[in-house]
């Protein structure tokens, strides 16, 4: 132990003398190395430091290098590079430097430097009820009696492990009590672990039907609305860029006569209540630089769900999803994104409460985002292009003595876009028929703000295809 610890004290001291051609945590060859005659190098070891709580497995759990690997001088540095990013994304830590040390020829010791994240975040908060801030504003005409408020409490990294705890308390517009718990790996290899939640909500008014692309609320009435939800999932990873998902899920829900009255189909053909149980299948191919605001690389998506097993007899639906995008630097400061997603259900007929479409869960094209457009299948495809004119870190730590939060990044890009698609509806109906069954297009500029902790915030001026425009805010990435 003591030879061990002299030996990572003597890495420490030395870790400025890096391998010739690598940078500390950026890892890019110089010129003249990437000249040179290529050569092969033998990992010895590889240290943690500055895991407080984070155990050192989940940390090399990510790592491509391990102990007693022998690559190529070029391989590290594209390993390394790729071992940093992994890192970051796990949304675990600030910043990760990863520095080879060479101490012998043809061997190195890697020092993984990690500063962690606050874990812990217990926080009263104030929101909106509608899609998004944008309904709320001109739809709602800013109503103060459509907001939500109490008490959320994350527990990021619990034990250490990764594992997440979270609770959630809302009261306001409408009542929700929820817990979560995530255990990203339950088995000795790091590959297999389970998510378990459940949930009651509990609404005085609820949208009962859409009229022109917009929801339509009841009002004024008590207890119209219950919900009880469990579920149970299955998370395998067999690497570092894929995911599956297997979620075994139970949904009660209770409507009062009064809705039923005002949409006969708001839950089908199952009266005031509808139970079913239902089993999805989610894959995801992870391969961006930054999940909080990707610039290069890509991700692939698609998914599964099955509504009703036989149990129960109120609803039988079956639906299908797949999302690719895609991100490259183009130099001099520009990038591009692009995104493709479809979606297809079954049968034709189904409750309006399962009613799927564009304008829900934080999808639909930019331009649209006021208007619900409700089917059974759509396709889009989105484009960004953007240009960086302003990156810089802060530093607040005379004003914030927590390291957390004492360096603030901002960078600030500039962009233009277009977004066009195309949602079917087999069973239109005169209130909400307008946009469905024919192409769509918004496109517009914008600038995105992005920030520590994933913040990202757009602000964006937006037109449809008949010409008319406004102006909209959003708190996340388009895509």
């Amino acid at each position: 132990m003591k030879h061990l610890n002299a030996r990572l004290l003597f890495i420490l001291l030395m870790a400025v003398f890096l391998l010739p051609g690598i940078r500390p945590g950026i890892c890019q060859p110089t010129s003249e190395t990437a000249q040179a005659p290529d050569e092969w190098i033998t990992i010895d070891r590889i240290f943690v430091i500055g895991n407080k709580k984070t155990k050192e497995k989940i940390i090399l759990r990510e790592l491509d290098l391990t102990t007693g690997q022998t690559v190529t001088r070029r391989a590290l540095i594209e390993t390394l590079r790729q071992d940093h990013q992994k890192l970051l994304n796990t949304s675990l830590f600030l910043a990760v430097t990863l520095n080879p040390v060479s101490l012998t020829e043809g061997h190195a010791d890697i020092i993984v430097s990690v500063a962690e994240r606050w874990y812990t975040i217990p926080s009263p908060f104030f929101q909106l009820v509608d899609r998004n801030f944008n309904v709320w504003l001109t739809t709602e005409n800013r109503s103060l009696e459509r907001v939500e408020y109490g008490l959320k409490f994350y527990q990021y990294n619990f034990r250490g492990l990764n594992e997440r705890l979270y609770l959630y308390m809302q009261l306001g517009y409408s009542r929700q009590f929820a817990l979560k718990y995530v255990v990203p790996y339950i088995d000795k290899a790091q590959k297999n672990g389970l998510t378990f939640s459940i949930s009651y909500s509990g609404q005085n008014n609820i949208n009962y039907i859409t009229r022109n692309h917009r929801l339509i609320f009841t009002d004024s009435l008590q207890g119209t609305y219950r919900a009880y939800l469990g579920k149970l999932g299955w998370n395998y990873r067999p690497s570092f860029y894929h995911r599956h998902a297997l979620t075994l899920a139970y949904r009660n829900l209770w409507i009062a006569d009064t809705i039923r009255e005002l949409n006969p189909g708001y839950l089908g053909q199952s009266g005031n209540k509808q139970e079913y149980l239902s089993l999805s299948y989610h894959y995801i191919n992870d391969h961006r630089d930054n999940i909080g605001y990707p610039l290069k690389g890509y991700r692939l998506d698609a998914s599964v769900q099955k509504i009703g097993l036989g149990l129960f007899d109120h609803v039988n639906m079956i639906s299908m999803a797949s999302a690719y995008q895609r991100y490259i630097a183009l130099g001099e400061g520009f990038y591009y994104a692009g995104a493709a997603e479809a979606y297809v259900s079954a049968p034709g007929r189904q409750p309006y409460s399962l009613l799927s479409g564009l304008g829900y869960h934080g999808n639909w094209l930019r331009g649209y985002e006021l208007d619900a457009i409700e089917g059974q299948a759509y396709v889009t495809q989105q484009n960004t292009l953007s240009k960086r004119i302003f990156a810089r870190v802060f530093d607040l730590h005379r004003i914030i003595p927590i390291k957390q939060f004492n360096t603030l990044p901002v960078s600030l890009y500039l962009k233009v876009y277009a977004d066009h698609g195309y949602l079917h509806n087999s069973r239109p109906y005169a209130l909400s028929d307008v946009l469905n069954n024919r192409y769509l297009m918004g496109y517009g500029v914008g600038v995105d703000i992005v920030s520590f902790y994933d913040l990202v915030i757009r602000l964006e001026h937006s037109w449809k295809i008949n010409g008319s425009s406004g102006f909209y805010f959003h708190l996340n990435t388009a895509f």
